[in-house]
């Protein structure tokens, strides 16, 4: 038998499972709106994908106000972002502001705005076990670095990318089959402080076609180099992990293991080119950078019809300019992301965030409800964000009306996300 002793850690109006992108978007809403609220997350940061994953780019955030507006606000301020690509410098030598931004600033940034609404942060924890019976979860157990708690909340929002939650929850999901792939992303430097890095696609295949003449030869096919805000550093993704499905750990290792071998053995093959002699690699990721988990069906289910019509929601809480950005499935697939797939401005609805099969649960982020399409356009994190806030105005509403997020008015949640200056 299991010693699986636990403790209680109490009662909270929110629990949010997650601290990524749509984890404190989520938070940071259901507090703001007066809920007592928790946020779970199983590394030492905020900011998931972003900071933990190495990937600091924030994509389709044009149009978005509420969080995203926020941090980078607060970002430029400190000009602690820069452009991608194009121009990254002004005539003055200036820093260009725009989506890349600087790691541990977004990292502090998030916590600030947490603690400063009232929330509870747990680092190093992870949710392990849910009491949910008749489709209603009474309380659930967290792992952590200091044991295993117990502890409950009206509302539970699962912002934990992979959907770790609502799968004990036993809720139903899908997968890509194959899914896009997984990626190890580094972070180098050492490299001459006026290569600024690749510019776009054309820039991407011409790194790769560098690396090939010295006999390296990228899962990814082509490599991206990018610089960081702190312009001692650039981003570096070089990597594919095909076939990683979101039941399997032991794939999920092996992926990561394979993902940092073959960063070092991409960044020897550099050091033999000119201007690259000095490039080291200054740290990798804490974990697999996953473009897909598990997805739950929900109320709603985006479709590619809804995305190619540009179909708009009278409960539409996320409104989304990307395109399909589906990345090879395959070694000998196509760099063709969009596939082919035209896609018109269109929005998420909020019944995407309320998964079949219980009543106190919240979708945000990554594992909302939709189909592959539509997952490869959404996914970025300006919308997760965004899904995020809606799902945690939402959460409060329930908490205060003592009502399930089924019976939430989605026209309502959509008038709050229009409040905070996001744009339809």
């Amino acid at each position: 038998m299991y010693n699986f002793k636990t403790r209680n850690l109490g009662k909270y109006d929110v629990i949010v499972c997650g601290g990524g992108f749509a984890g404190v978007g989520a938070a940071l809403s259901a507090a703001r709106n007066g809920a007592s609220t928790v946020i779970i997350e199983s590394f030492g940061s905020l900011g998931g994908i972003g900071t933990e994953g190495l990937v600091p780019g924030i994509m389709d955030a044009e149009n978005k106000g509420g969080l995203i507006k926020e941090l980078k606000d607060f970002l430029n301020e400190r000009g602690m972002t820069m452009a991608h690509n194009g121009e990254l410098f002004d005539e003055n030598g200036k820093k260009n502001p725009g989506r890349m931004f600087d790691i541990e600033s977004a990292k502090y940034f998030f916590e600030k705005v947490l603690t400063e609404a009232g929330v509870k942060i747990l680092y190093n924890s992870s949710v392990c076990g849910v009491d949910h019976t008749n489709g209603h979860i009474n309380s659930i157990i967290i792992t952590t670095y200091c044991g295993n708690y117990e502890l409950s909340a009206d509302i539970y929002i699962d912002a934990t990318g992979n959907g770790n939650l609502s799968e004990l929850a036993d809720l139903k999901w899908e997968c890509g089959n194959p899914p896009n792939p997984a990626s190890m992303q580094m972070v180098v430097s050492g490299l001459a402080s006026d290569y600024y890095g690749t510019d776009g696609a054309e820039g991407k295949e011409a790194y790769g076609r560098m690396l090939k003449s010295v006999g390296i030869v990228p899962t990814g096919g082509r490599a991206c180099l990018r610089m960081l805000p702190n312009l001692d550093e650039w981003t570096f993704g070089f990597n594919f992990e095909y076939n990683v499905f979101p039941d399997d750990i032991e794939k999920f290792s092996e992926s990561i293991i394979h993902g940092r071998k073959e960063g070092h053995e991409v960044v020897e093959g550099n050091r033999q080119i000119k201007g690259f002699e000095n490039m080291h690699i200054t740290r990798s990721a804490t974990y697999l950078g996953v473009r897909e988990g598990r997805r739950f069906f929900g109320l709603y289910r985006l479709t590619v019809d809804d995305i190619i019509e540009g179909k708009k929601f009278e409960d539409g809480i996320c409104p989304v300019t990307q395109g399909v950005d589906v990345h090879k499935l395959h070694n000998n697939d196509t760099h063709d992301c969009s596939r082919g797939i035209k896609v018109k401005s269109y929005e998420i609805p909020y019944r995407c965030l309320i998964p079949v099969g219980s009543d106190n649960i919240l979708l945000a982020g990554r594992l909302i409800s939709g189909d592959f399409y539509p997952f490869a356009s959404y996914r970025m994190m300006g919308n997760m964000a965004t899904v995020g806030e809606a799902a945690g105005y939402a959460a409060a509403k329930c908490v205060k009306n003592k009502i399930a997020p089924s019976k939430v008015d989605g026209k309502e949640v959509r008038k709050y996300m229009e409040s905070l200056g996001h744009q339809f």
